[in-house]
């Protein structure tokens, strides 16, 4: 029996155990030759011992010796050791610091930005690791994997159920993983690329419900967890596609997700972006998008068909004063064409429409003079598509709005007097589908 103090293979001295299970032991040992801490996983060798354990042990160490990323622990040394007991011996770098799932297990939260982090970083450790030839998975990344340095960088660890070639059609391979965060095809011996970006997304997740995905609800195999905290919509998305079921409708490299997930981060950024026309005010945080469109008074003063409207009214006074001859019926019609005038130029700059997302629902409400005259309202996750439409105008002249397509409704806005340009509402469409991540 292993001890404390111990010295295996005649270099490598017991200090701590790190972890146990069925057959194998995790040291943190000092490698007397080197002079440094580093990390002995044991294998124990005996009759009840499958030889399927035996192969992936071995199968570990032939594939950390020839990786050389900087996020995972560096392969040191492969031994046997016939003392009483057969031990195999697999020693890797040791890297001071905690997993995730301890983190978890001392009621740690983690918020919307740390988790975008830790994406960003294992994403970037799979790049590597498929992109190999052929291609490494790890298939079991989750909580317990991934380990929080003391220098606050995330490792990837312990590779015990490395497969390092790509599923072909007809092989058969060890079934591993770990429920909850293995997808189906990995149960079924069918892992790829994918189903490594899965377990990620479901890692992650886990990370932001504090809740294993084992014990999550399901909704046609699908993680459901948008509802148990406030997240960007986009990001929803995001994770919501990392965790298809469906393998082809997952991403389907560690580099398109990443890429899909700086662009949800770009489009998020608090800071205000450039807005092509002055009617438009929009703000942005990872939590809620905020627009408001109202008409200046410079855009009624000078648009062209304002002034063709005041030179029509204009003639037709004139017309019914010379029809009148003065007398009272002139004044009430000048009156009259003064009111309508008036509220012609006006009325338009006193309405304001308030377009609100957060992470939950979405409210479109126009107002005029402060009094809510209109409001939409439907479930930001019901969204499937946002777009230019162009309503109908005066002759062929089309009035260009943005709609939010709600199953078979539609919502739109933008149809002011004068309405927005068609540049100003393509670009409200892309703001709007980039932080709801379209």
């Amino acid at each position: 029996m292993l001890q404390t103090q111990q010295v295996i293979h005649n270099r490598y001295q017991l200090k701590e155990k790190l972890g146990e299970s069925a057959g194998r032991q995790t040291w943190l040992a000092l490698d007397l030759s080197a002079h440094e801490d580093v990390v002995v996983k044991l294998l124990t060798f005996s009759d009840q011992m499958q030889w399927e354990n035996l192969k992936l042990f071995e199968r570990e160490a032939q594939v950390l010796k020839q990786l050389n990323h900087p996020r995972i622990p560096e392969y040191r040394n492969y031994f046997c050791v016939d003392d009483q007991l057969l031990y195999f011996g697999l020693v890797q770098e040791y890297i001071p610091g905690i997993s995730l799932k301890q983190l978890l297990t001392q009621g740690q939260v983690f918020a919307e930005p740390e988790v975008r982090k830790i994406a960003a970083h294992i994403l970037k450790i799979l790049i590597y690791l498929h992109g190999l030839s052929p291609p490494v998975l790890h298939r079991d990344i989750k909580p317990s994997n991934l380990l929080l340095g003391k220098d606050s960088r995330i490792y990837l660890v312990d590779f015990g159920a490395v497969q390092d070639r790509a599923s072909k059609e007809g092989a058969t391979f060890t079934v591993v993983g770990t429920y909850g965060y293995a997808p189906l095809e990995q149960f079924g011996g069918r892992a790829t690329p994918a189903s490594d970006l899965y377990a990620l997304g479901a890692t992650l997740i886990h990370l932001l419900t504090g809740i294993s995905p084992a014990d999550l609800p399901q909704k046609d195999s699908r993680l459901q967890f948008a509802h148990l905290v406030r997240l960007n919509p986009g990001f929803v998305r995001w994770l919501e596609q990392l965790t298809q079921p469906n393998l082809e409708r997952r991403f389907s490299s560690a580099k398109e997700a990443l890429q899909a997930l700086k662009a949800n981060q770009n489009a998020i950024r608090v800071a205000s972006p450039r807005l092509p026309e002055s009617s438009i005010w929009l703000r942005k945080s990872p939590s809620h998008l905020q627009i408001k469109l109202s008409v200046p008074w410079h855009k009624v003063v000078t648009t062209p068909r304002n002034w063709i409207v005041v030179a029509g009214l204009g003639f037709w006074l004139f017309w019914l004063w010379m029809l009148s001859r003065g007398g009272i019926l002139t004044y009430l019609l000048w009156l009259t064409g003064g009111l309508v005038l008036a509220a012609w130029f006006i009325l338009p700059v006193f309405v304001a429409t308030n377009i609100y997302f957060d992470h939950l629902q979405f409210e479109i409400e126009v107002k005029l003079l402060g009094f809510c005259i209109k409001r939409q309202r439907g479930n930001v996750s019901e969204i499937d598509k946002v777009f230019k439409s162009d309503s109908g105008g005066y002759g062929d002249k089309k009035i260009p709005e943005v709609t939010l397509a709600v199953g078979v409704e539609e919502h739109s806005f933008g149809r002011l007097q004068p309405p927005l340009s068609h540049d100003a509402c393509r670009w409200l469409v892309d703001e709007i589908k980039h932080w709801l991540g379209l």
